[in-house]
């Protein structure tokens, strides 16, 4: 969720708690006043009525509100100066309506001229509590489309207005590649705040950036210079062999040494390369069709798993076509064929089955499961393949990770490795 989306969310909710509970203050205030109103408009009523039944031929007793809407009854002195003023909600029945309404009743008490003492019950109209409550919710609702409207109105305009200065600063962030350096500085802000972040930000770019080109250099340097001293070895072990007093005995060791010397520069371009795809030094990227390199390496290798009296066996139902590095597909197919060729067992076989989405290569083998979680590991090696580096794996990872790919491994009576697209 964006957080534009999410200050609306915020907003809203806090919005409708607000005027929901204003809501209620406002309902019991305003029903507080209308009664207070009904009540002034009793007493008033009360002081007319008194002054027109002075005369007490006038007074007629009832016990019911269906003449007029008090009654009158006689009672002793005594009560009658007990009686003060008093006002309540009360429910009366309606002959006309057949139900009981909510009305406000005033209880009184005067003397008529005669000197008798009577008591008056006064009722007001009829509260509709649930018409007034009905009324206010409607129009708290209206108010709240309305706020509602505004406050979107108002996130879309003014905030997102307010927040391009860091979107700004995403997509230049996006965009950003430690291989290329810093080629301009983010977009100025005249926001206080954004533009302390797009100062922290630009600190934090620079020294990555000079962190990132010091390792580079560092790996060029040491692989150059390691790579250089192992070839000159390498020729002089050549040379060596080459003499005609050399006994057998050390012929041997020196191609076991020319071997050694031989995996120590396998293992640093190994390393070198791994260190150039971690560091993502392999940024440009194109559709590759992993149909079309299986062929292709499968070719490469043909003779080398004929010799080796291994089947390649490739079922393609579909092609697939993923948009990254051309170089690193290449080597991710290879190092797994490869892999799937240098493990198997004689006279074996490597299946290689492509679909829309995904590809999976099988392979024979005599050696057991190996457990998932260390499979990929550097220098994870079988021990019995002395020209194994143990890096081919690692490498086949490290690729799927940075082009957004999935590598598994699973067994079952054959290894089983399957690449295809890291789901969201």
């Amino acid at each position: 969720m964006k957080l534009i989306n999410r200050t609306l969310l915020l907003l809203s909710a806090l919005l409708f708690i607000n005027i929901s509970v204003w809501a209620v203050l406002f309902y019991f205030q305003l029903l507080n006043q209308v009664k207070i109103t009904i009540d002034e408009g009793l007493a008033n009523y009360k002081i007319l009525i008194i002054d027109k039944l002075k005369d007490d031929s006038l007074i007629v007793q009832n016990d019911n509100f269906a003449a007029n809407n008090y009654i009158v009854k006689n009672i002793s002195e005594d009560y009658a100066l007990q009686i003060r003023d008093s006002y309540k909600d009360t429910l009366i029945y309606s002959t006309l309506k057949k139900s009981f309404f909510q009305t406000r009743m005033l209880t009184t008490a005067f003397a008529a001229t005669d000197g008798k003492y009577y008591e008056m019950k006064m009722i007001s109209q009829e509260i509709d509590k649930g018409k007034l409550i009905g009324k206010i919710v409607t129009s708290l609702l209206w108010l709240y489309l309305f706020l509602f409207i505004s406050i979107l109105l108002v996130n879309n305009f003014a905030l997102k207005k307010t927040w391009e200065p860091f979107y700004r600063l995403l997509k230049y962030l996006d965009e950003f590649r430690l291989d290329r350096g810093i080629q301009n500085e983010p977009p100025e802000s005249n926001i206080r705040e954004f533009s302390m972040l797009n100062r922290s930000v630009l600190n934090l770019l620079k020294a990555n950036v000079q962190i990132y080109n010091s390792q580079k250099q560092f790996i060029e340097n040491i692989s150059h210079e390691l790579q250089t001293p192992v070839a000159v070895a390498a020729n002089k072990l050549e040379l060596l062999a080459e003499e005609k007093d050399i006994s057998p005995e050390h012929i041997q060791k020196i191609g076991e040494i020319l071997e050694s010397l031989d995996r120590l520069s396998n293992l640093n371009k190994s390393l070198l390369l791994l260190s150039k795809i971690e560091n993502k030094q392999f940024a440009q990227e194109e559709k590759v069709n992993f149909a079309h390199l299986f062929n292709r390496i499968i070719n490469d290798f043909g003779d080398y798993a004929k010799h080796r009296g291994i089947k390649i066996k490739y079922n393609c139902d579909s092609e697939w076509i993923v948009k990254m590095n051309k170089d690193l597909a290449y080597l991710l197919v290879m190092n797994l064929i490869k892999n799937a060729i240098v493990h198997n067992k004689q006279d074996g076989e490597v299946v290689i089955h492509m679909s829309e989405k995904s590809f999976t290569i099988e392979n024979t083998s005599n050696n057991p499961a190996i457990p998932a979680e260390r499979l990929f590991e550097r220098f994870n090696k079988n021990t019995e393949s002395k020209s194994s580096t143990g890096l081919g794996l690692a490498i086949v990872k490290t690729i799927a990770d940075v082009s957004g790919l999935n590598v598994t491994y699973a067994f079952d009576n054959k290894h089983v490795f399957k690449v295809s697209p890291i789901l969201p």
